[in-house]
């Protein structure tokens, strides 16, 4: 078996299955969002893997595929109270939304009769069935099945069952990375940002000041996810991208003293530069972009500064903005 070859031919498939369905947004998901994750939650769990002595391998396939059912989705189901409605695992329930194309994994979802089920679930039926394909060893497939499933960890669970369904390093990780990339660090805040703005420019108009301001209260509440995660490794880069995103916020609200310079020089201007691409972002073509082209640009205003001072100010800002975008691309590639 050409390894490389297969695994190219999962990510095309998997690529493909999101664009199956013709809907953008769904609660706190957008088209592009679900592929991007994806490629980033399984290269952090490859880093996690190297670090704590896991299959890399294993993991690599099984982030491939962990949210291959994802875009089944739809709104979270509640109660006539407006309440979230919960299985007996404790995982909210959605809407299932069906899809306008077909391939092998919408054929494979329907004969297996995997509607409603929770997507780590159907996920797990798919890529048992998937990996079938190849010649992947019987017992790969069963593992690679099996970090699928653990990478929504229930509720209720008593330690005898956490041990059967997280006894292996591999299905923590996965667990971890799965947890880590929406909720903290600078892929957290790039998230955060775009549910926050695209909600408010719904309702009205996006306030800058107000967002910055509020950051702390999003940032403390994924301190319980960091504590919670499974391994020590996952605790630490978890940590570091805490600290880092309360180091943002510092620079952030620092920055508002001089909204002039900063909203077109520095961190501030990268925060409206995401509220202007609300509808559908793609993580790597903005970070592409920023890199590429805004802060290029930037750096060519900074001489036509008329004083020292606004020139100094406006340097300094594009320095914060180098930093923030070196560290949010190593944060994508699961480096940090």
């Amino acid at each position: 078996m050409n390894y490389g070859q297969v695994l190219n031919e999962l990510e095309t498939l998997v690529n493909e299955t999101f664009g199956l369905w013709e809907h953008n947004r769904v609660g706190f998901q957008w088209r592009h969002y679900t592929w991007n994750h994806t490629m980033r939650v399984r290269a952090m769990s490859m880093e996690l893997g190297r670090r704590e002595g896991g299959d890399v391998k294993l993991l690599e396939v099984a982030g491939t595929l962990h949210d291959i059912t994802k875009r089944y989705d739809g709104v979270i189901l509640t109660d006539d109270n407006g309440k979230r409605i919960l299985d007996n695992n404790g995982f909210w329930l959605n809407e299932t939304l069906s899809p306008a194309g077909k391939n092998i994994v919408t054929e494979l979802y329907d004969k297996h009769n995997l509607r409603g089920k929770v997507h780590h679930e159907s996920g797990a039926v798919i890529t048992e069935n998937i990996l079938a394909m190849y010649d992947f060893e019987a017992a790969f497939v069963e593992a690679a099945t099996s970090v699928v499933l653990a990478h929504l960890k229930p509720t209720n669970l008593t330690a005898e069952d956490f041990k059967l369904l997280y006894g292996n390093i591999e299905n923590q990780i996965l667990y971890d990375a799965d947890t880590m990339d929406p909720n903290v660090g600078y892929t957290g805040f790039f998230r955060n940002i775009h549910i926050h703005a695209y909600f408010a420019l719904q309702r009205g108009n996006f306030n800058l000041e107000e967002y910055v301001r509020n950051l702390p209260r999003w940032i403390n509440s994924k301190q319980e996810f960091v504590d919670k995660l499974l391994t020590e490794s996952s605790r630490e880069v978890a940590q570091a991208r805490q600290d880092r995103n309360q180091h943002l916020f510092a620079q952030m609200v620092g920055e508002l003293d001089d909204m002039e310079i900063n909203r077109k020089y520095g961190l501030l201007g990268i925060i409206e530069y995401f509220v202007s691409e609300t509808e559908d972002p793609h993580f790597l073509n903005q970070l592409e972009y920023l890199q590429t082209k805004w802060l290029p640009e930037r750096q060519k205003w900074v001489d036509e500064e008329t004083t020292t001072s606004a020139r100094e100010r406006a340097q300094a800002a594009i320095d914060r903005v180098s930093n923030f975008l070196n560290l949010l691309e190593k944060e994508g590639r699961g480096e940090i």
